[in-house]
């Protein structure tokens, strides 16, 4: 059975190119480009991963980490890759307040994110 993970960014070349990549090493990939969309998604399928950038606006709202606070509730067991490309301490703090696995910061190389997959996928909750 494949690994079932969502990716969440709001650039869709992003969000494309990552889904080729991880549906070529055998995963399977579903995509959401903003909040309410990965929230649907996360209510109708279970994830074993999910990848969200923090930012899914031009605001600069922190939208990741209300994908991240669901996940914490509705689903603990799935693990949470978190990306962004602006340093924000406090807000690392806080992801890993609700048990994210990674914060990386962008822009990651798809070798290097898969690897952190796969890493998040052995440790068992």
């Amino acid at each position: 059975m494949k690994t079932k993970i969502l990716i969440v960014d709001d650039l869709k070349e992003i969000v494309m190119t990552m889904s080729r990549y991880f549906a070529i090493h055998g995963f399977e990939v579903d995509c959401a480009s903003e909040r309410e969309e990965a929230e649907a998604l996360i209510g109708a399928n279970s994830y074993s991963v999910v990848i969200t950038d923090l930012h899914l606006t031009p605001v600069r709202s922190n939208e990741g980490l209300e994908i991240v606070r669901l996940l914490h509730h509705e689903s603990p067991e799935t693990k949470v890759i978190m990306l962004t490309a602006y340093d924000n301490e406090e807000v690392e703090k806080e992801a890993d307040r609700y048990g994210i696995s990674a914060f990386l910061r962008k822009p990651v190389s798809l070798p290097l994110l898969r690897q952190t997959v796969q890493e998040s996928l052995r440790r068992l909750t």
